[in-house]
């Protein structure tokens, strides 16, 4: 029988795996660098936690991957990381505020598959808890901003804010009681076009008139109709903080929504030009007391690790992880292979020895095709002269060396002795 991956899951081969690696350590060093700190939390929660009203909504309980354990409780694996965050504080009263903290861990969604859509994906998340007000919204926009442009990608932050929205919503003629199902209904505008959600709202019975001031995007306009709203000094200030930090990538974009329920405020997305979103995120300032904490502010964004991956992954080229292939020549040369291979990894130069035996010819023809840039030929001569020969596979020069200078001999290899 041949098995497969499961549908909508895929394998990471070594070539790929690290260039995953590659973006993820780059987002962590990122985060990093503006204070925030690891988080750890189970794949596995309660079922009633991913589900609870109020938090990601009733689409979402649809793709939740749901089961019972053998005690019969109903669990399900976390859609998202920032649920786990909410319960972590809510049953952690005593962390410092701002809490500042990051996970990049796979997530899991029964979708449907699509091309460049999968069933567990990779997210990388920082979140602030504790910091009420524009300014904790603004590092995240930072974040984003500083993620993106050193992965080299051409990019658009766009922003909203959910109170602003809802307010214009309003004045549109949309009832209160109907403002999530519009809101979901917005969040597909770029996945079925203002046709498709048109028809959906009047499926809903709900007023259409927001599309044109969706259309429109003018954020003058969008004044001009709710004034009074608070949410509108949030709103700007945060538009005029990326202007003078000089973040052309950030735009005004009044048709962001973001379906999940548990966003209040300030939203955002970051979008490939001319391509997906890549991420996304915003304030939730009631999701923590949602889940039996008290009510506490807390805003944060999110990458799909895994659409960074397909974006990057024709022009990443990460070489091996081996910086030297030590060939040893009959069953006597062993014991010094692996000696020599010990000494050049203190010597902080990636050292690996063949297993399999092989003659020289073919152990050549590995390296090569693992793209491994050195190699040392360990023979009876060598043993017995205590010498050896690091041997450049790609200009073809040899430099040799004596036992015991393998520092010299790192350094040959790193380029800095020539």
């Amino acid at each position: 029988m041949k098995f497969q991956t499961v549908r909508g899951m895929r394998d990471f081969l070594p070539e790929q795996a690290k260039k995953k690696q590659f973006i993820e350590d780059f987002i962590r060093k990122v985060f990093e660098s503006y204070g925030f700190e690891p988080l750890q939390t189970p794949i596995v929660e309660d079922f009633e936690l991913l589900a609870a009203k109020g938090s990601g909504g009733e689409a979402i309980k649809e793709e939740i991957y749901y089961f019972k354990d053998k005690g019969e409780r109903e669990l399900g694996l976390r859609y998202d990381l920032t649920v786990p965050l909410a319960r972590v504080v809510a049953s952690n009263p005593m962390l410092a505020r701002p809490f500042k903290r990051y996970q990049i861990s796979p997530v899991y969604r029964y979708d449907r598959p699509q091309a460049k859509r999968y069933r567990e994906f990779t997210q990388a998340d920082v979140d602030i808890v504790g910091a009420l007000g524009v300014y904790a919204d603004f590092e995240c926009v930072q974040v984003a901003v500083d993620v993106m442009r050193g992965l080299g990608l051409d990019f658009k932050v766009r922003v909203n804010n959910r109170k602003t929205l809802e307010a214009l919503a309003i004045e549109m003629g949309i009832s209160k009681e109907n403002i999530v199902d519009a809101f979901r209904s917005l969040d597909k505008l770029d996945k079925i076009g203002r046709g498709g959600v048109e028809k959906e709202l009047k499926e809903k019975g709900i007023e259409t008139r927001i599309l044109g001031q969706i259309e429109a995007n003018s954020f003058e306009e969008m004044k001009h109709y709710i004034k009074n709203e608070p949410a509108l000094a949030e709103l700007e200030e945060l538009l005029e903080l990326s202007k003078k930090n000089g973040y052309l990538e950030v735009e005004f974009d009044l048709s962001l929504a973001r379906g999940l329920e548990y966003y209040t405020g300030t939203v955002f997305e970051i979008a490939i030009s001319d391509g997906p979103s890549v991420g996304a995120g915003g304030r939730y300032d009631k999701l923590i007391g949602l889940y039996g904490g008290q009510e506490t502010p807390a805003t944060g964004i999110s990458f799909g690790v895994d659409r960074l991956f397909d974006a990057l992954e024709g022009s990443l080229v990460i070489g091996p992880n081996t910086d030297v292939f030590i060939i040893p020549i009959g069953a006597g040369s062993f014991a010094e292979g692996f000696l020599l291979a010990s000494a050049f990894r203190k010597a902080r130069v990636n050292a690996e020895i063949d297993l399999m035996g092989r003659n020289v010819k073919k152990n050549f023809e590995y390296a090569n095709k693992r793209g491994i840039s050195f190699a040392i030929v360990l023979g009876e001569d060598e043993v017995r002269g205590k010498k050896f020969k690091v041997k450049d596979l790609v200009s073809g020069e040899e430099r040799g060396f004596s036992f015991g200078e393998e520092a010299r001999a790192a350094l040959f290899v790193k380029g800095r002795e020539r």
